[in-house]
């Protein structure tokens, strides 16, 4: 009787190499090369919100959460989430008419007026930070003022 050799096929083994070598170079090593913005108030109000649209609207949420997480003070406190919140885009007018799609009552014509706002709490001082992301939109991308970025493994 032949003994089964259990070695990995050179398949396999190139698929898992593949979906390491992806999680390594795409995501969050880009976050840790982004400037500070200048701006003090840039990712702080809904005015002027961190723009992470990443393809489809579960795509952009995949996204912001890994960019969420690996953010930190300058004095490298955590950011403990506390809640979040859908509130109104100060830039996107209202609509005059109502006119919604009968299927998912959204607005016909429209542009998803829509930011996330995120608070929380900083893992020593205890200092609340609100953040406001926008999924729908597309920007140029940077770290708050006061923010850095860290991966998991630094």
């Amino acid at each position: 009787m032949m003994k089964k050799n259990r070695v990995l096929s050179p398949c396999i083994l190139l698929t898992i190499a593949g979906l390491l070598w992806t999680n390594h170079v795409s995501g969050q090593r880009d976050f840790a090369a982004l400037p500070a913005s200048p701006d003090s108030t840039y990712g702080y109000t809904a005015d002027h919100p961190l723009k992470l649209k990443m393809g489809t609207p579960a795509k952009s949420a995949v996204y912001a959460q890994q960019f969420l997480s690996g953010l930190r003070t300058a004095d490298q406190q955590y950011l403990l989430p506390l809640f979040r919140k859908t509130v109104a885009d100060p830039h996107i007018p209202k609509l005059v008419s109502n006119i919604r799609d009968r299927y998912t009552e959204v607005p016909i014509d429209s542009k998803p007026g829509l930011l996330d706002k995120y608070v929380y709490l900083t893992s020593v001082t205890k200092d609340t930070i609100t953040l406001f992301i926008d999924l729908y939109h597309k920007g140029n991308l940077l770290l708050p003022a006061g923010l850095e970025f860290k991966t998991a493994y630094e």
